[in-house]
């Protein structure tokens, strides 16, 4: 009956151009044997070991069963509330942020963006020793506060660091405010580590970008049309935007990248999305 009426509206609904969706989760379809799933979590282990071996942006701890850290994870993740395809941090991307933390150590994390906490939970089970804040200028779409994270809703520049020359910091920068200036802001309070999501380039950077202010990506600063990089517009939700590059801030920010790196994908293990982060050394 409710399938019946589900079809008569949307029959009715096509006239405008519209349809009802209905209401699913990642991983709604997943693997259930034993063999599938752990194929699965042994595919997402072996491609993180084999990045971090590769890698030279920092010493990374040593990390024994590493598959049974990310069947934990998934296990997890699946009993967590941040299961949505439509915003927020996705399978694929909180389990980079967990590896990350746990392989950096840091004293300290900084996650600006809180939105629903998926980033800062993530984060904390990555590094449970770490003080993690999360920040958000406004934290009413949480979610779930994880034990243990400081929540404070207020840009992240606004908060005095507490922590000590030598101090390893991570930060995590998912907030939709241009990357040139998070990179500069970081670099001149010592973090020493800082990731980046949404780094797309410029020739696919329009669906995330509802506005000019997540403009510039790290991307951009990185690309050899930097030079000639001056004025660029796209259309978002039927409006026309402009984006107006300022060449001393580009400049400026480009060399506060000491060394960098875009992660992996490993969409194609999952079947969820992951959209790009870019991990960063400042000097």
């Amino acid at each position: 009956m409710l399938r019946t009426a589900f079809r008569a509206l949307n029959t009715v609904l096509k006239t405008a151009g519209l349809k009802l969706e209905r209401a699913s989760a990642d991983f709604d379809a997943r693997p259930e044997d034993r063999f599938s799933r752990g194929l699965m979590v042994e595919e997402l282990a072996a491609g993180f070991e084999r990045w971090i071996r590769a890698q030279t942006l920092f010493t990374p701890a040593p990390m024994s069963a590493l598959t049974e850290l990310v069947d934990r994870f998934y296990h997890d993740w699946l009993q967590s509330p941040f299961r949505s395809p439509t915003g927020g941090s996705r399978l694929n991307n909180l389990l980079w942020l967990c590896l990350l933390a746990r392989a950096y150590e840091p004293k300290v994390i900084i996650d600006s963006g809180a939105f629903q906490g998926a980033s800062a939970w993530a984060l904390a089970l990555g590094a449970p020793a770490a003080r993690v804040y999360s920040f958000d200028i406004d934290l009413s779409q949480l979610k779930r506060r994880t034990s243990g994270v400081r929540y404070i809703e207020e840009d992240w520049i606004r908060f005095d660091p507490d922590w000590q020359p030598g101090d390893r910091v991570l930060a995590y920068f998912d907030d939709h405010v241009d990357q040139a200036r998070r990179l500069i802001e970081a670099a001149d309070r010592g973090v020493g580590l800082l990731i980046f999501d949404d780094d797309y380039p410029l020739t696919s950077f329009h669906q995330m970008a509802p506005s000019p202010n997540v403009l510039p990506k790290i991307e951009f600063l990185l690309s050899p049309h930097l030079k000639d990089l001056q004025t660029l517009q796209w259309r978002y939700g039927g409006k026309l935007h402009t984006w107006t590059a300022e060449g001393a801030l580009l400049e400026n920010a480009r060399r506060r990248i000491k060394a960098t790196e875009r992660l992996p994908f490993t969409g194609l293990t999952t079947n969820i999305m992951q959209t790009p982060y870019r991990l960063v050394v400042p000097q």
